[in-house]
């Protein structure tokens, strides 16, 4: 590849996870004032391949991510992405609509929640390569840096808060849930300042853990 190449790939893949391109649409919940579940929408943050990282960054990434210790088997859910949250699940978010958001990195889908003001959805990162173990290779080499990179789990599961930006204050928070060690989904939230993103992103990927567990 000639270096004009690498070039352009490199700054596509800069402008897409800055969130200026229309790919990640992830689910997300929200605990609005009230204490009522809400959805909302997060701006989207594709995950480039860890080859796309700064070229000043180090060559070898120095840590992994945790191992799935039991895969989930998804492909229901990436013909289907819609289908991730479950008639139930989207009665108890107040989602009054939904569609398919297919994309680069993936496939997903957007709910609109109550009158309008909040929405979500969840994207199945199926082109990313090394799942989990891209993000982490990623904040080795900086990538996270302006924003946040906080490993944590969701019911048993390796998950990560990361994003490029910290709009975590007003209220946009990314989830990176790891279904096996070769795939992701993301859960991520935009709404009102006034509600816990990060705990709605949370909710969501928990509900969607549960479709998928059951198959339902």
């Amino acid at each position: 590849m000639n270096a004009q190449k690498q070039h352009e790939n490199s700054t596509r893949a800069r402008v897409a996870i800055g969130g200026t391109a229309v790919v990640l649409m992830v689910l997300a919940g929200a605990v609005t004032a009230c204490g009522a579940p809400v959805l909302d929408r997060a701006a989207p943050t594709p995950i480039p391949a860890l080859d796309s990282a700064p070229a000043e960054a180090p060559a070898q990434p120095v840590s992994a991510a945790p191992k799935v210790q039991q895969p989930l088997d998804v492909s229901k859910y990436l013909a289907d992405p819609c289908s991730s949250l479950t008639a139930t699940q989207q009665a108890e978010f107040n989602v009054s609509s939904s569609r398919i958001n297919d994309h680069d990195f993936g496939v997903g889908c957007i709910w609109n929640v109550g009158s309008g003001r909040t929405n979500s959805g969840v994207s199945y990162l199926i082109n990313v390569p090394n799942g989990l173990g891209n993000v982490y290779g990623l904040n080795d080499v900086g990538w996270w840096d302006h924003g946040y990179f906080e490993p944590t789990e969701v019911d048993g599961y390796p998950a990560v808060y990361a994003a490029m930006v910290d709009f975590r204050a007003k209220g946009d928070c990314k989830l990176l849930v790891a279904v096996s060690d070769q795939m992701f989904f993301e859960s991520s939230m935009v709404t009102p300042a006034t509600n816990n993103a990060c705990a709605g992103a949370k909710n969501v990927a928990e509900a969607i853990l549960q479709t998928i567990k059951e198959g339902a």
